[in-house]
C-alpha cells in the first residue's frame, strides 16, 4: 500500500470512528431517559404503597403479581390494585435502600415497616415495558408477617 491510499483510509477510519461515538453517545442517553423514567414510576408505586392510591402507577393491562403469600399469580391491573390496595392498609412506611435498573427490569431493596411497627426487609422485582409495569415479584420472608 502506498501513502496514498494511507491518506484515503485515515479520512474513512476517523469518519466511521466518529459515527460508532456518536451512536454509543445517542444509545446512553436513550438509556439514562429509560432509567429515568423507570424509576419515577419505582418512586410513585413505593408511594402508592404508603397510601393505597394506586391511580399514579401505571400497570399493563394483563400486569401478573406473584409473591410469597399470594396462592399463585394475581393477573390484570384491576385485580392487581385491588391487591395492592389490601397490603398498603396495613404499611406505615416503606425505607427504599436501592434501585437497581437494567433496561425494562428493575428491582428495589427496601424495607416495609408495617402499622404494626414490624420491618420486612425485602427485594421488589419489576419489568416494565411500554412504560407500564408489566410484572411485580417480591421476595421477603413471610414469617415476619405471619401471626402480627
Amino acid at each position: 500500500m502506498t501513502i496514498n491510499h494511507h491518506i484515503f483510509f485515515l479520512p474513512l477510519t476517523l469518519i466511521a470512528a466518529g459515527l460508532m461515538l456518536s451512536s454509543c453517545s445517542m444509545n446512553d442517553r436513550s438509556a439514562q431517559q429509560q432509567r429515568g423514567s423507570t424509576e419515577k414510576i419505582l418512586v410513585a408505586y413505593a408511594n402508592a404503597m404508603k397510601t393505597g392510591d394506586y391511580n399514579q402507577v401505571p400497570f399493563a393491562p394483563a400486569v401478573t403479581f406473584l409473591g410469597p403469600l399470594t396462592n399463585g399469580p394475581i393477573v390484570g391491573e384491576t385485580q392487581v390494585k385491588n391487591f395492592l390496595r389490601n397490603v398498603s392498609k396495613d404499611v406505615q412506611e416503606i425505607r427504599v435502600k436501592h434501585h437497581v435498573i437494567d433496561g425494562e427490569r428493575a428491582c428495589v431493596i427496601a424495607e416495609l415497616v408495617t402499622k404494626k411497627g414490624i420491618v420486612v426487609p425485602f427485594c421488589e422485582f419489576f419489568r416494565i415495558t411500554n412504560g407500564d409495569i408489566a410484572e411485580i415479584r417480591p421476595y421477603f420472608d413471610p414469617r415476619l408477617l405471619i401471626g402480627s
